[in-house]
């Protein structure tokens, strides 16, 4: 079996009888031997079956988003969207999210890489019909500024009733939303009602397939 297969599996069992979820990660991976890029992997991918059905019964489809208002992790959705074009992996998780494994960045540059997802990611909104779409980018990360602006003056060609803008405070701000939240990220998921995860849903519309872990050598 795969190493990381089996290390995915074993994480599952400690977290099954109560293994505290960080504990076991590290348990398993030490014992395994798993570098650190493959634990990153394998904290964002595995999840125990609670999170997992708790979480699923969050997720919205995404035709549901038509005549709705919806809150959108800026950062957290286009840095999904990018991995298309640079050819990055984005992986299908345990609780049927799709999430990339880029860390936590401070320093973002302007690419066209950039205009692409968002264009892509506008296109896919534009596509349902949404009654307010409001992105949120991280005010700490370089470029959030300008980044903004542009998703800002782009809505508006793509006909979609909305704002962009920073925050200082996008975790705490999503999570004290009551609309449907665009994002991966766990934290905020658990602490919201509704969840839409445009990156899965963009890739569907492109026709792409997320990875899986048996598809890591």
């Amino acid at each position: 079996m795969n190493i990381l297969l089996q290390a995915a599996e074993d994480i599952r069992y400690l977290l099954k009888v109560g293994y505290p979820r960080d504990s076991a990660i590290r348990f398993v991976c030490d014992h395994h031997r798993i570098s650190k890029a493959q634990r990153i992997l394998l904290s964002r991918v595995v999840f125990d079956l609670t999170t997992v059905l708790t979480r699923k019964s969050k997720m919205v489809d995404c035709g549901a988003i038509d005549g709705a208002c919806v809150w959108v992790d800026g950062f957290n959705v286009l840095f999904g969207v990018e991995c298309i074009f640079l050819n990055e992996p984005v992986f299908v998780c345990d609780d049927g999210f799709f999430r990339d494994l880029r860390g936590g960045v401070r320093n973002y540059r302007l690419t066209d890489t950039s205009f692409q997802a968002i264009d892509t990611i506008l296109s896919f909104f534009s596509d349902h019909n949404p009654s307010r779409v409001e992105f949120l980018f991280d005010a700490q990360i370089s470029r959030s500024g300008e980044l903004s602006a542009v998703c800002g003056k782009k809505l508006k060609s793509f006909g979609i009733n909305g704002i962009s803008r920073t925050s200082k405070r996008v975790d705490f701000e999503l999570k004290q939303c009551r609309d449907i939240v665009a994002t991966s990220d766990g934290i905020i998921i658990d602490k919201v009602d509704r969840v839409l995860n445009p990156v899965c849903c963009i890739f569907k519309k492109m026709g792409k397939s997320a990875k899986t872990l048996d598809e890591v050598s």
